[in-house]
């Protein structure tokens, strides 16, 4: 069986080989929504969540939303784009892509080598069954993305050893509706309310015209306890580690 992974590795490499790197998107951060499909407060969350993730485990989770496979089998494309962009820590290999094609209806967790032993292939194929694809029938990518993402990390968490509860690092999962913050208590004064809705409304503002201001402010602001933002919005992308793809994961239709 390791023997045909490998070869079936070995095959998707040297095809995603032929293609010329500037095929591929480059990274934008840890969320790339270049399908246009993640509204702007999962996205907020998602960087929220996987960033943090990074910060406790060192681990490294890439959203990638594509416009088009350019024809190629999404099993190819996911190699080819985990191999440029580098995901995970070079030698650890500690990182996992989440690739959804709308346009194709087709997706896949691609999982780095050092990884495999936590989210196998059949961990995976039911992240991709079960959570995200019945929410993609639906047409409700962001909440598929969302809730994707945070099993990945609660499966890693979890099977390491590591405290770390996304929901509580920052993500609140609703059916309806996404929010950025949390109210800090019933208690609270109208004007207080109000700042923090003022301040919601510019951070999402901001990170629309200028991304990277916005988590700027949002780490600094976040970073103590008791804050709007419980956990922060975590530290800045600066660029994946440059890690291996072992081949592993599963791929999906709808």
């Amino acid at each position: 069986m390791q023997a045909i992974k490998k070869i079936a590795l070995a095959a998707c490499l040297l095809t995603a080989g032929l293609a010329h790197s500037s095929d591929y998107p480059r990274p934008t951060g840890f969320v790339n929504d270049f399908a246009g499909i993640i509204d702007t407060g999962t996205r907020l969350q998602l960087t929220n969540i996987i960033g943090q993730f990074e910060q406790r485990t060192g681990d490294e989770i890439a959203v990638a939303t594509v416009k088009s496979l350019g024809g190629e089998p999404i099993e190819n494309y996911a190699v080819g784009l985990y191999k440029q962009w580098g995901i995970g820590k070079k030698g650890k290999d500690n990182g996992v892509l989440i690739l959804v094609a709308p346009a194709e209806r087709e997706m896949r967790i691609e999982v780095g080598y050092g990884l495999e032993p936590l989210i196998n292939d059949a961990l995976a194929g039911r992240i991709v069954r079960d959570t995200m694809i019945p929410h993609f029938r639906s047409g409700d990518f962001p909440l598929g993305i969302l809730n994707g993402t945070i099993e990945v990390i609660t499966i890693i968490s979890k099977k390491s050893g590591v405290e770390f509860d996304p929901i509580s690092a920052g993500a609140i999962v609703q059916q309806d509706m996404y929010h950025v913050g949390e109210a800090a208590g019933a208690k609270e004064s109208f004007i207080f309310k109000l700042l923090k809705v003022i301040f919601i409304i510019f951070i999402v503002i901001l990170f629309i015209k200028n991304p990277w201001a916005a988590l700027f402010i949002l780490s600094s602001v976040g970073g103590g306890r008791g804050g709007s933002f419980r956990g922060g919005f975590g530290s800045g992308f600066s660029g994946f580690g440059g890690g291996l793809s072992g081949g592993g994961g599963s791929s999906g239709r709808w």
